[in-house]
């Protein structure tokens, strides 16, 4: 496999656009300063394949996949796999040589402009080769086609043996446990929250069980996502109550509870009840014709929202902001988040996927602290109170007490006193009526303070990591604000040598800014220090905790890549003043692993503190994902299931990736009917706004439909899908690119693919 070449050549690639030379052995520094320099980036074989690959149509990771689907019921494996790996290594060592030229130039500061960026061009180009290579190159029993296919849920098998680690094995059996309970939500939720803790924690000691460990994690938390967005019931007696409860005034939740009962026995495995719950759920669905245009514009209102929040209020409602315990408002820094969202390039792009990730990983909201609200089963009457003032509602009652005088209703004076000393004397009460009261829960808070390693080091992959672990806490604390959800503040600071002052975030638009800041620079200088860290974090809390009750229980979280020795005793000691504010220390180590923060973890836990310590290798956060990785199919529809008469049609597809592996130039196959529909698909719903890359592909498709026009009929689809495939590559646009912007097309490109599919296939 050459996916770990891929990686290490991606991390030299970085250090270079950094400035910094990646470390080298004393052999590899030898060989740079004496190597000869024969004169600009020459890489004829790594582009003499590119260009093979697109004659060939494999586009993206999908197509790949289409063609050894092929492969295997042809028996043509074995062959495509050793020659699609000979060709992909000598691209890697052609890439190799001219990233190393690059290292050479940068340590004598003459650094050509471009050649980075064109290094980076060159580089999606070669992760195509070697993905294509390395998808080959796997074994029947991971290419099993039923695993590729759509399936709820669906989970890896799992590894029969018992784990190394006890907390592991505990965690798995409380995630089977909660899998399995179909009808107590709320225990399904505490079961799924104390299994990611015990993780959390388990990542300190389970070296052996890295990949089980993390597979564990990543189950567990799409599992607590979908629990926590269902409403908490008891049983399916009480879940029938609570929709008939709910059904009719606020059918939305009434749907979710049914939609939430079907998605939980489809993951039990309980088939009878998910038909039940499936039947539930479409008797509360409009018909068909009335439901796609309910779900194209719910669609449209996510995109306006993110995309164009000023044009959101035109068609749709807008989101409500609210800061920290405020009253929703407005969100000012909406603007600028979406404006960065355009600017980004596909590196920033993919930061926001990986905070995504981080958010579920790392558990950012702490939902150990949340108050588990169950839903309503019955309607609440309210609760009648006594007032000393006359209302709309009286009552009589009885009484001993002169104090009542004033309301004392005397029927008979003879008979008053026997009725005040036999306590029935009868009074006039005044009632009014009240929500019933509700017992009062409070909610501990759990306020991180993260602090993160801004050193030399940390560049490429992992300042990209340490960066998303942020911005998903953050987005989070954005989120909240949206939605009027009280939250806590989030505190963070930077540090190398000289860390930076603590910053608090309480709001919406402060933490939408500090996204934007981040996004635009990301600080990587100087050296590690991490006792110092550590030091300035606890004297920030220290000077803060009398201004802000928040950081009287603070967990510190410490990223950093581990490159440094930490002084345990002097953090003991620094520590000891602050023990009555119940500070708490976890790390994420990125790249290296320090056994001394490692220590410190264990020894909180050993006196019950909430603690854990994650270390993740270089392979593990540097996997260099391009475009090609890509779902997009562009040589079978998407709606075309991929049997094995689809399969043969793509038989000239698959000659043509034959003479790639067998070194000779490929030869563009015949374009079949399917790849026409495949690369100009029905445009998505929505108007997305019209940008350059809008207008390119809008010429571009003009250009097309005007050229495919002058053809015959037979053969207008295959000739626009070749001059489709020129025109995109002559002008830098990749196909997976292109695919994307018609799922949600501007107005423009959208009428151009119209007009095209109704030129090339006017009876569809």
């Amino acid at each position: 496999m050459l996916g770990p070449q891929l990686n290490r050549i991606r991390e030299r690639l970085d250090a270079v656009k950094a400035g910094k030379g990646l470390e080298q052995g004393l052999f590899d520094r030898a060989r740079a300063i004496f190597d000869r320099d024969d004169g600009g980036e020459k890489l004829d074989v790594l582009r003499e394949l590119d260009r093979d690959f697109d004659r060939a149509g494999v586009h993206t990771a999908a197509d790949a996949k289409l063609l050894r689907e092929l492969g295997k019921l042809k028996g043509k494996l074995g062959s495509l796999s050793e020659g699609l790996a000979d060709r992909a290594q000598a691209a890697l060592v052609e890439f190799e040589l001219a990233v190393r030229r690059a290292e050479r130039l940068l340590a004598t500061l003459a650094l050509p402009p471009g050649l980075v960026t064109a290094l980076d061009a060159d580089f999606v180009r070669l992760a195509r080769a070697v993905k294509v290579a390395d998808l080959f190159a796997r074994t029947a029993a991971e290419s099993d086609p039923k695993g590729e296919g759509f399936e709820l849920f669906a989970r890896p098998a799992r590894d029969p043996r018992p784990p190394a680690s006890a907390r592991l094995a505990v965690a798995e059996f409380w995630a089977r446990r909660a899998q399995a309970n179909v009808n107590d939500v709320g225990q399904k939720r505490r079961d799924l929250d104390l299994a990611h803790e015990l993780l959390l924690r388990a990542s300190a000691g389970s070296m052996g069980d890295r990949d089980r460990l993390r597979q564990a994690r990543m189950e567990v938390a799409a599992a607590r996502e979908r629990v926590r967005a269902s409403p908490v019931v008891r049983s399916l007696h009480d879940l029938v109550r609570h929709v008939r409860h709910t059904a009719r005034k606020d059918p939305r939740t009434a749907y979710r509870s049914l939609k939430a009962l079907y998605e939980r026995a489809i993951e039990a495995g309980d088939h009878e009840l998910a038909q039940v719950a499936r039947d539930a759920v479409g008797a509360m669905l409009p018909s068909a014709t009335e439901l796609k245009p309910l779900v194209e514009q719910s669609r449209l209102k996510q995109q306006l929202g993110w995309k164009e929040p000023g044009r959101a209020a035109e068609g749709v409602e807008k989101l409500d902001q609210a800061p920290a315990g405020g009253k929703p408002g407005t969100d000012a820094a909406g603007d600028v988040l979406a404006q960065l969202a355009f600017d980004l390039d596909e590196e920033k792009l993919e930061a926001l996927e990986l905070a995504s990730g981080c958010a579920r990983f790392f558990d950012v909201e702490d939902t150990l602290t949340e108050e588990l609200v169950e839903a309503e089963l019955t309607e609440t009457k309210p609760v009648q109170r006594r007032v000393s003032y006359p209302t709309q509602r009286m009552s009589y009652e009885f009484t001993n007490s002169l104090d009542e005088l004033h309301n004392f209703v005397i029927q008979s004076p003879s008979m008053l006193l026997y009725d005040l000393a036999s306590s029935r004397q009868t009074v006039r009460a005044y009632l009014e009526e009240e929500p019933p009261q509700q017992s009062k829960r409070i909610k501990k808070t759990a306020v991180r303070v993260y602090v993160l390693d801004a050193s030399g080091s940390m560049h490429g992959p992992r300042s990209r990591f340490r960066d998303a672990i942020l911005i998903a806490e953050l987005n989070a604390l954005r989120v909240k604000a949206r939605q009027g959800v009280p939250f806590d503040p989030l505190y963070f600071s930077f540090f190398n040598d000289s860390p930076t002052e603590l910053a608090r975030i309480d709001s919406g638009p402060e933490a939408t800014r500090q996204i934007e800041k981040l996004f635009r620079h990301s600080p990587a200088e100087g050296q590690t220090d991490i006792s110092l860290a550590l030091m300035s974090s606890f004297e920030s809390i220290r000077n803060a905790q009398g201004k802000d009750p928040y950081l009287s229980r603070a967990t510190v979280v410490l990223v950093t890549d581990g490159e440094d020795a930490v002084d345990l005793e002097l953090v003991r000691k620094t520590r000891k003043p602050f023990e009555g504010l119940d500070i708490s220390l976890s790390f994420i180590s990125l790249g290296e692993e320090n056994p001394d923060l490692k220590s410190l973890v264990v020894e909180q836990r050993t006196v019950g503190g909430r603690a854990f310590y994650h270390h993740l290798s270089d392979a593990e956060i540097g996997v260099a994902r391009t475009e090609f990785d890509s779902t997009w199919r562009t040589l079978l529809p998407a709606e075309v299931p991929a049997t094995t008469g689809a399969l043969e049609g793509l038989l000239p597809h698959l000659e043509a990736l034959e003479q790639i592996a067998g070194g000779r130039p490929a030869i563009a196959p015949a374009r079949a009917d399917g790849q026409f529909d495949a690369l100009f698909p029905l445009p998505g719903s929505g108007t997305a706004p019209e940008g350059p890359l809008a207008q390119r592909l809008a010429d571009i498709l003009d250009a097309v439909a005007e050229a495919a026009s002058l053809a015959s009929v037979d053969t207008r689809g295959a000739e626009s899908v070749t001059l489709l495939g020129h025109l995109l590559g002559l002008y830098g646009v990749p196909v997976p690119k292109y695919l994307e912007v018609l799922d949600a097309p501007s107005a423009s490109v959208k009428a151009a693919v119209e007009r095209l599919r109704l030129l090339c296939k006017p009876f569809g």
